[in-house]
């Protein structure tokens, strides 16, 4: 019987683990050059928007191309290109020739490989992870790459300003060199679609199958116009923290213990699902109370005037989100049909990236008329009556105990 430590999960772990060391360390340096180079927190945002869009509106389409592609090579092709890119930045850094529109070609450049690599990364997990051990699995990749951010948070900048911003960013092109590598010797079953010609009209005619696919199940009809709802209501405040914390009185270091208090709440979690064995009774009571209490934290945390409090309700927030992820994205991996996963994981990405866009967009403006604490705690009571609606409708609890 397949065991969940075998040689192609822990080969695709650990490539994952390395470069996403890189990247992050990677990020800081480039955030804080452009910042330097330029005094503009602008451009920062550009950088970001980038990858946002690209995301976006590739999304559909790229996941349909990897259902068809090896997707060994897209994964090792994906991070030869971003560890090319990445040396030839740091090279341009080292001879102080990189310029702004430089590094924003860079971003595009490297936005458009990880648009193809998560996806060939996600499918492969599901052929490669036990379905008994799904949960377990996921955690566990989730869990180390949580272990990541959250050192990342604490030691990224003291690296940066230690051996400075050109070696960081040259080490992030190793990095994906060394993922790559590793990434040769894993062994990547045949999709039901390899090897069928890439064309124009496949592409899209794949993206409406995926679309058709959703929303011919009838959970999905539930679960996509529900999380929709809930993306546009619930992702605007995390993209907006730091301006709630200033505008709260809190300091920008006190900022940087919230994130760490947050990413560390997330990584208890992912540990603890990675060791535990739940039936799918237990899975589903513990999506439904993890999504729903999540929400009443997140109001809870919003009202919190004093620092202590808020990080409080802020852990056990990210604890019961993280909760809830792990369990309904599980099942949701298991049930999507082979011939076309991809597709249908770019799909519900694109929506999910552009519900997060205009969310961001629209708690922002509000922000500019009302405190922001108000518009976030009015954003997350109206998101509890659909998310109770979701969570505990009978379709939601069939789904979870049959995958």
């Amino acid at each position: 019987m397949k065991k969940l430590w075998n040689k192609d999960f822990i080969l695709l772990l650990q490539a994952n683990a390395v470069s996403s060391i890189g990247d992050l360390m990677c990020s800081v340096a480039i955030g804080f050059w452009v910042y330097e180079k330029t005094g503009s927190s602008a451009l920062m945002g550009v950088m970001s928007a980038i990858s946002m869009f690209v995301t976006m509106f590739l999304s559909p389409f790229s996941g349909s191309i990897v259902d068809k592609c090896n997707r060994k090579w897209v994964m090792v092709g994906m991070d030869v290109l971003q560890g090319v890119i990445m040396l030839t930045v740091g090279a341009l850094a080292y001879m102080d020739k990189l310029n702004v529109p430089g590094v924003l070609v860079a971003a595009f450049l490297a936005a458009f490989g990880t648009v193809f690599y998560n996806p060939a990364v996600s499918t492969l997990m599901i052929d490669i992870i036990p379905h008994k051990d799904m949960v377990q699995g996921q955690s566990i990749h989730s869990g180390v790459l949580g272990l990541i951010q959250l050192g990342g948070n604490a030691f990224s900048g003291v690296l940066v300003a230690f051996f400075g911003v050109p070696l960081i960013v040259v080490i992030n092109g190793i990095s994906n060199l060394y993922s790559a590598f590793s990434e040769l010797f894993i062994h990547v079953p045949k999709t039901v679609q390899q090897g069928a010609p890439v064309t124009v009209k496949g592409v899209l005619s794949d993206s409406k199958q995926a679309v058709k696919s959703v929303f011919a199940d009838a959970f999905m009809r539930i679960f996509v116009p529900s999380a929709l709802v809930l993306n546009l209501l619930g992702a605007g405040p995390l993209t907006l923290i730091l301006p709630f914390c200033v505008e709260k009185g809190f300091s920008v270091e006190q900022y940087g213990y919230l994130m760490s208090v947050w990413t560390a709440a997330t990584l208890v979690c992912v540990l603890l699902l990675g060791i535990a064995k739940l039936t799918p009774k237990v899975r589903f009571w513990m999506m439904a109370l993890g999504f729903s209490g999540s929400v009443l934290c997140f109001v809870l945390g919003y009202c919190s005037v004093r620092f202590v409090p808020l990080c409080i309700f802020a852990a056990m927030a990210a604890f019961l989100n993280c909760v809830g992820n792990t369990v309904f994205n599980a099942s949701l991996m298991l049930a999507l049909p082979e011939e076309n996963r991809g597709a249908i994981l770019g799909f519900m990405q694109s929506a999910s990236v552009g519900g997060s866009a205009v969310s961001a967009l629209v708690y922002g403006l509000l922000g500019e008329v009302f405190p922001l604490y108000l518009v976030f705690v009015a954003g997350g009571v109206l998101s509890l009556l659909p998310m109770l609606w979701m969570c505990f409708h009978p379709r939601t609890k069939e789904f979870v105990l049959s995958h």
